[in-house]
């Protein structure tokens, strides 16, 4: 009656660090291996590492140099990498590869500032979501599609036009009077 039995914790795998997001970017660097050198488009980067593709396949695990453009007024950013994987990539190229950045000196503060800044262009780029007609080719041309028993945009600029006037007709209860 006294005996139990003891269960052990169930494995839930190796604890591993949360992985840092991903930006997106579009920037062109240069990458400069032991014997060879290549012009690499980075896709995404992190404070820790980036995806790159390039024309030019170097060995994983070797430790390659990154240089980034810098700002017009700025040095170029000049970072050690070391290969952590290698793909084929015939959509956007040759060839991608992750890296792991080695990080010396003030590289991590620059990297994160190259973040910032890229992160600020990508909101100032978004495009405002308007409404526009979609488009549908038929055999006679190009007409709006639009959905059965919804106005007309002149008929919507008959009501917008009506309402304005009848604000200004009508004013407002909580308006002072003149």
């Amino acid at each position: 009656m006294g005996d139990t039995t003891h269960i052990g914790k169930a494995y839930k795998g190796r604890p591993q660090k949360p992985r840092k997001s991903r930006i997106k970017v579009d920037l062109w660097c240069e990458i400069l291996g032991a014997r060879d050198r290549a012009v690499g488009h980075i896709r995404n980067l992190t404070v820790g590492g980036c995806r790159i593709i390039s024309p030019s396949a170097f060995p994983v695990r070797d430790t390659i140099a990154v240089v980034l453009a810098g700002n017009a007024d700025g040095p170029d950013l000049h970072l050690k990498a070391q290969l952590r994987w290698l793909a084929l990539n015939p959509i956007e190229g040759p060839f991608e590869f992750g890296c792991q950045f080695v990080h010396s000196g003030d590289t991590v503060q620059q990297v994160e500032r190259l973040l910032k800044g890229e992160i600020r262009k990508s909101q100032a780029l978004k495009p405002v979501e308007l409404r526009a007609p979609v488009y549908a080719k038929f055999a006679g041309g190009l007409d709006a599609v639009r959905t059965p028993g919804a106005p007309t945009s002149g008929e919507l600029r008959k009501v917008y036009a009506a309402e304005g006037l009848d604000r200004l007709l009508k004013p407002d209860p909580s308006s002072p009077r003149p």
